[in-house]
């Protein structure tokens, strides 16, 4: 059904990562595929928004359910261009493309798109990020697809990622890559997982930087203890409180 939503705009997501790295861009859409996430679509100069998904990527273009109601669909033809907007696990994904062909079997309207030459990603920001005590280390260890071992220590942690401190004044982990991760939590417990390298800052300490990892789709069991490990820090910090 018609919704009312922003219409067509080339001003940029408020505090959005724009990715032009081609791979990146082809495996974020393949997500919102495997999610069937629902995608928002809009048109140049049209009031109206229409429904659709991502339902393969198959490069150089991506293919695109129908779009409801299906008076978008002439729209579409005549149009040639589109902006869609969805979410993948809370996060903002904004692209826009342009129709190349489409295919109608049996009723089924499919649309073949470009694969778009950049994607707005815009992280969530609600997501209560826990920070690790001076007096607490966690151990962190991570290892890329070559094998490279990479050790540091917990920053901080939110449901979403975590910031781990490294022992280099420059960054050692690549944007937009992904590592196997082993971060040791409190209760002698440890959380396996994919993280991908996101950015990173200096820190102070010389000798040190700070990267910003996000969380690849955790389990329900991972999940849980990163849960637990945010609620025990929590309650640490309203303890220093009440005795500071």
């Amino acid at each position: 059904m018609n919704t009312k939503t922003p219409a067509f705009s080339n001003k940029p997501l408020p505090d959005s990562e724009l990715i032009t790295d081609m791979a990146r861009v082809a495996r974020l859409l393949d997500r919102l595929a495997k999610h069937h996430s629902l995608l928002t679509v809009v048109m140049p100069g049209q009031p109206e928004a229409f429904t659709s998904s991502v339902v393969e990527v198959a490069e150089p273009h991506v293919l695109l359910d129908e779009l409801l109601p299906n008076s978008g669909h002439a729209l579409l033809l005549a149009q040639k261009k589109l902006q869609a907007t969805g979410k993948l696990e809370g996060i903002d994904i904004r692209f826009v493309s342009e129709l190349d062909a489409f295919d109608d079997q049996d009723g089924m309207v499919t649309y073949r798109v470009r694969l778009p030459a950049s994607l707005e990603y815009r992280q969530r920001r609600n997501d209560f990020r826990a920070h690790i005590p001076i007096s607490t280390v966690i151990r962190v260890v991570m290892v890329d697809d070559r094998e490279n071992i990479f050790e540091g220590e917990l920053y901080d942690i939110s449901r979403g990622g975590a910031g781990i401190v490294l022992p280099s004044d420059e960054p050692v982990l690549v944007s937009g890559r992904w590592y196997h991760c082993a971060i040791e939590l409190p209760g002698s417990s440890w959380l396996f997982c994919d993280v991908e390298q996101r950015h990173w800052k200096e820190l102070h300490a010389p000798g040190k930087h700070l990267a910003g990892a996000r969380f690849a789709e955790l389990t329900p069991m991972q999940m849980r203890l990163v849960g637990r490990c945010i609620s025990e820090l929590q309650r640490e910090q309203m303890k220093r409180r009440v005795t500071d």
